[in-house]
């Protein structure tokens, strides 16, 4: 296959072949073609575009868009180190120095060598920093030893997998996936990691009801996803089967790119089933043919053992056509990787990847209920709701609604990591004090607490000890991040604004600029040169920047800013430049600025990570 000028590779063709020539699975063909080169070469790029009835440039722009492609010779190992506030609390910096003291390279540097050295946001691990991804991958808690140990083994030629598992465990066996992470599930049960679960009863239990009557249950249950928004599970399934589509969706959104968030990795690990048989739910209440999980490039080491589990179901009749043996009821799901997008975790930009597109959020309305992947309509929930959705319907809509609060029903996963004596995985039932949260992971010197994220909210750990876990109080997506007094909170703040800068897709002006603004800033603020108009004008363009974003990004980039400025004034007041710190923002009122942002933030975001 050749555009007229340019010889068809027929490794390049083998690759195409393989998807059938589809352009909608272009991010499977690029990572494909870049483990077949080590980059994305520029001379295959006409044959890929005639082949895909796409242009050249549009390739190359799509490649661009995210973190794990190359476009240009990066080392035979790529490495990629997580630089994360919680990793640089616990020797990020040592690792950094070690890494390029060993491999003899720079970061960021490119080259045709043997390494590259690059860093990337979270990769999922911030129970278990400082870590790495190396090729597919990961080690963690890394120290300099360490680091010149798995260097000095890879330049013997031993290969990263047999560096992490010396038993030679296969990468589809549990065994394997153990032997890099550790799953850290400190709490199991009553609706998560509850062991081994009857899948085929579950399902018998599903088809012994009419879809309408399955959708019924998870209404009735108060479940609601776990993604951010909380939109409740129940009437987004009622709607996407009510929209018109001969052809309906099923995505589980594994793309939990929420530094500090990690709870989908060892629901993933230790309850895959639990998931895919929600999707499998799902997909009979909406009448769905076709599944989707879009798992983030950091867990490509999940990939293997998760086809693994996927094969099993159709080997049990719980995947494929005639489920259940229930002639008509096929479904079946395929994985999508990611290659490296934080706002991929938004629904429209997620399905913008899986069409083979940049992750850039669409407009809504239409709503992906209504038209979604390839125009049709498409139900998205994350990996925590779709678990929870086989549990009700295993053990029914009242006993879920019994556990939580009348508004926030069941159970939620947490993310903790930082100052505490047992980071993990912990199940709570909704309704339960951020006190009770920090003496359960025993963080006993706390001062604040970033939940949900940097998307989320700072919290004084003395102000708001005795508020609850709960949608109508902490709508916490799952991440906790312990700060005790020793960390400088700004410091962390400055951390997160410069993560929004850099994965902001750019569509919107109000985001692309913004977001760079805040961050000068805050490194005006931190580096003591600012005065009180900066410290108004974060402020003021902070609110601005969350009202305009066209997506959910946007809408919380401000976040770090506005909810820390909030509970630590006085952290912000003491870093003004000399003379400057008799007032802190007399002008600035948050709660006026903020007026109508939690339903403003809602409709941008319509659970677009549940």
């Amino acid at each position: 296959m050749a555009d007229g000028t340019h010889t068809a590779n027929p490794d390049v063709d083998a690759v195409l072949r393989r998807y059938q020539f589809d352009g909608t699975r272009l991010i499977d063909i690029l990572w494909d073609i870049q483990d077949l080169y080590g980059h994305i070469p520029d001379e295959h790029l006409p044959q890929m575009a005639t082949a895909l009835n796409r242009t050249a440039r549009d390739i190359a722009e799509t490649a661009s868009f995210y973190h794990f492609f190359h476009t240009a010779p990066s080392g035979r190992h790529r490495i990629y180190l997580s630089n994360t506030v919680i990793a640089k609390s616990l020797g990020y910096h040592a690792v950094y120095d070690a890494l390029e003291r060993e491999t003899g390279v720079r970061f960021g540097e490119t080259g045709a060598g043997v390494f590259g050295l690059f860093e990337t946001p979270c990769i999922g691990l911030s129970d278990q920093e400082p870590a790495m991804l190396l090729d597919d991958v990961v080690f963690t808690r890394l120290t300099p030893a360490g680091v010149a140990d798995i260097i000095g083994q890879l330049k013997a030629g031993r290969a990263p997998a047999d560096i992490a598992n010396p038993a030679g465990l296969p990468a589809d066996d549990i065994g394997y996936v153990d032997s890099l992470v550790e799953s850290n599930v400190h709490t199991r049960g009553p609706v998560f990691f509850c062991g081994q679960v009857d899948h085929q009863v579950t399902l018998k239990r599903c088809l012994a009801s009419t879809p309408e009557q399955t959708i019924d249950a998870i209404t009735e249950s108060g479940l609601r996803g776990y993604g951010g928004a909380g939109f409740a599970t129940g009437l987004k399934w009622r709607l996407c089967r009510a929209a018109p589509g001969a052809d309906k969706y099923v995505i589980c959104n594994a793309d939990e790119g929420e530094p500090g968030t990690f709870k989908d990795r060892a629901l993933l690990t230790r309850s895959p089933k639990d998931v895919f048989l929600g999707m499998v739910i799902a997909a009979y209440a909406i009448g769905a043919r076709h599944g989707i999980i879009y798992l983030r490039a950091e867990y490509i080491y999940l990939k293997r053992y998760l086809e693994r589990q996927l094969q099993e179901l159709r080997d049990d009749g719980l995947l494929g056509p005639s489920i259940g043996a229930l002639p008509g009821f096929d479904f079946d799901i395929r994985i999508q990787m990611g290659a490296g997008a934080y706002v991929c975790g938004e629904e429209s930009a997620l399905i913008e990847s899986c069409e083979g597109n940049r992750g850039t959020p669409r407009l809504k309305p239409p709503y992906p209920i209504q038209q979604g992947y390839l125009g049709n309509p498409t139900c998205v929930n994350n990996v925590e709701t779709f678990a929870a959705a086989s549990r009700v319907t295993a053990e029914g809509a009242e006993w879920f609604r019994s556990m939580g609060t009348p508004t926030s029903a069941g159970t939620r996963l947490l993310s903790v990591a930082g100052d505490c004596r047992r980071p993990g995985v912990y199940e709570i039932e909704w309704g339960v004090t951020l006190d009770h949260v920090l003496a359960l992971v025993g963080a006993q010197d706390a001062r604040a607490v970033q939940v949900s994220g940097p998307s989320g909210e700072c919290l004084s750990v003395q102000a708001d000890g005795q508020r609850r876990i709960a949608y109508e109080d902490i709508p916490c997506n799952g991440a906790v991040t312990v700060f005790d007094a020793t960390r400088d909170l700004l410091d962390c703040v400055t951390d997160y604004t410069r993560f929004f800068r850099d994965e902001s897709c750019g569509i919107c002006v109000p985001c692309r600029a913004g977001t760079v603004d805040l961050h000068e800033k805050m490194e005006r603020i931190l580096a003591g040169t600012a005065v009180q108009n900066d410290l108004d004008a974060a402020a003021s363009w902070g609110a601005l920047v969350q009202k305009t974003s066209r997506c959910g990004l946007g809408a919380t980039a401000a976040n770090p800013i506005l909810t820390s400025m909030n509970k630590f004034p006085e952290m912000y007041r003491s870093r003004l430049r000399a003379g400057e710190a008799d007032t802190l923002l007399p002008s600035f009122d948050l709660e006026a600025a903020l007026a109508g942002y939690g339903d403003a933030l809602t409709e941008l975001r319509t659970d677009g990570t549940s």
